[in-house]
């Protein structure tokens, strides 16, 4: 199946309609339907949404293959050093990139942004393609565009869901959690 492909313009003014039309009182996270959008229509092997928990990194949304772990300390991998510094990192080959600890043989580069307001990090979009070197400047002003969507609409509408990742990632029993990424 070939992928159709959408101007960053175009993709944003999409990912603004999913979030917008969220309604917190009867739907579903809009994550997926986000990264289904995203995955879709651009050259990325694998793409996800983390939310900032306490020390940690924890993934609530995924496209693509299923990853071995989805917890990151803050400072472990560059899901977890991007959660915690709230820079952007673009990783053009991972294989010479010392903070990439690998979860999928077939990934070559990355990129990860971190979902930022008011300098404070609430999150982490992080996007890995099995290509070298295939996140230009057209992908990070498009994903620092949907990071700031989501940035917003975490802090609104969405507030309920970072609240419900608090109570979930709250009870679950404490184990060692892995620190790929």
């Amino acid at each position: 199946m070939s992928k159709r492909y959408y101007s960053p313009r175009q993709l944003l003014k999409v990912c603004q309609e999913v979030l917008a039309a969220f309604s917190p009182a009867t739907d579903a996270p809009p994550f997926d339907d986000l990264l289904k959008l995203l995955y879709d229509h651009r050259k990325y092997f694998w793409i996800g949404i983390y939310f900032v928990l306490g020390d940690k990194v924890v993934r609530q949304a995924m496209q693509g293959p299923v990853p071995p772990c989805h917890v990151f300390e803050f400072g472990r991998g560059n899901v977890g050093t991007t959660g915690q510094s709230g820079l952007v990192k673009v990783i053009p080959d991972v294989t010479a990139d010392a903070t990439y600890s690998m979860c999928f043989l077939e990934v070559k580069s990355e990129i990860v942004v971190p979902i930022r307001i008011g300098g404070r990090t609430l999150g982490v979009i992080d996007v890995e393609s099995d290509r070298p070197n295939n996140f230009g400047s057209l992908d990070r002003v498009l994903l620092e565009g949907v990071a700031a969507m989501l940035a917003r609409f975490l802090t609104s509408r969405g507030k309920v869901l970072v609240r419900h990742a608090r109570e979930r990632e709250d009870a679950q029993p404490q184990v060692h959690h892995a620190t790929a990424g």
